[in-house]
């Protein structure tokens, strides 16, 4: 009997567990950014908006870069890992509005180059059965 009851407090106890914070979300999205993710997995991390705009921006791209689907994903996604690994964020501020926070993130890079030292980044993330990504400005 006693050994039922922990296992049950025990499962109760764990589903009733805070959903994840935003900024834990996207510094987990930046880590895996850093190490090299896949456009499938990354798009887990998008908002329903976000998701839509970077889809509806490929045909652009491919016509720019007269590149494929493809290739331009592949170009983005080295593109994004390369200013990651240059960036050690660390939140300063994070500002909630009903289903939405922005986080604002000081960055400091580690690579050396030639960059403010006052650079920010502004994380807008949206609640939509679980934090998600809507919008992403970093200064490069």
């Amino acid at each position: 009997m006693y050994k039922i009851l922990v296992l049950s407090l025990s499962i109760t106890l764990t589903g009733c567990g805070e959903t994840d914070s935003p900024s834990s979300v996207y510094e987990e999205y930046n880590s895996k950014v850093i190490d090299g993710i896949s456009f499938e997995e990354e798009k887990k991390y998008y908002s329903t908006s976000k998701l839509a705009e970077v889809e509806a921006s490929f045909p652009r791209y491919m016509a720019q870069m007269k590149k494929s689907k493809e290739e331009v994903i592949k170009f983005y996604l080295d593109f994004s890992q390369s200013v990651a690994k240059c960036k050690s964020i660390k939140l300063l501020k994070k500002q909630k509005s009903g289903e939405s926070v922005v986080l604002i993130y000081s960055q400091t890079d580690t690579c050396g180059n030639d960059s403010d030292g006052n650079a920010k980044q502004t994380v807008k993330m949206v609640n939509e059965s679980g934090w998600k990504i809507a919008s992403v400005e970093i200064g490069l």
